[in-house]
């Protein structure tokens, strides 16, 4: 049985080492939205299979300025993202990713009345970075140029507390090299999800 609290320390060290040292764009927080009607579109897509809580996202991606997935326009939405959660003090953390041992998704971080969100990408092979002229790293968290974080309820910061929403997003700019050749990314997602009581 995978540990999921290992699991969301290891993918969050992943991310922090390897961001460390690249120039990132302005970071802000944003307010978040209640919005209780919310609560059907977010049961319609997140389960719960053996205590462990599954969601959906869908994405577009572009690379080069050319779109290369759309699950918006399919209709065939990523499911089986996993949700880690937690809360320290006054702060709730939650991670929405699709893969393993390499994979992307999204960053939340709640505070009393803010809240700030990442899009973040891994792999096993150092082949990200956030800038051009950054140095190549194995995973990175890039900033939104614009997100919503819309909530079923107001959290309560307290330990059994749930937390429910639809996360929309989109990403700066990033950069992929493989093979010596060179990508700029740009992905808009949204993602549906439930923590477990953290």
């Amino acid at each position: 049985m995978i540990d999921f609290k290992i699991l969301y320390i290891s993918v969050l060290l992943l991310i922090g080492f390897n961001s460390y040292g690249q120039e990132l764009k302005i970071v802000e927080t944003e307010s978040y939205t209640i919005d209780q009607s919310v609560q059907s579109k977010v049961d319609d897509r997140v389960t719960a299979a053996n205590d462990i809580i599954l969601s959906s996202m869908d994405i577009k991606m572009y690379a080069d300025d050319s779109l290369i997935i759309d699950s918006y326009a399919s209709g065939e939405s990523l499911n089986w993202c996993t949700i880690i959660s937690s809360l320290d003090g006054d702060t709730i953390s939650i991670i929405g990713f699709y893969g393993m041992f390499g994979g992307f998704g999204y960053q939340i971080t709640i505070y009393s009345d803010t809240c700030l969100i990442r899009y973040f990408v891994k792999a096993d092979d150092q082949i990200y970075k956030l800038n051009k002229t950054d140095s190549l790293s194995f995973g990175i968290s890039v900033p939104c140029e614009i997100y919503q974080l819309t909530l079923v309820n107001q959290p309560t910061f307290k330990k059994g507390d749930v937390v429910a929403g639809i996360i929309e997003l989109t990403s700066y700019e990033f950069y992929e090299v493989m093979n010596g050749r060179e990508k700029r990314y740009k992905v808009q997602l949204t993602g549906y999800f439930r923590t477990k009581p953290l």
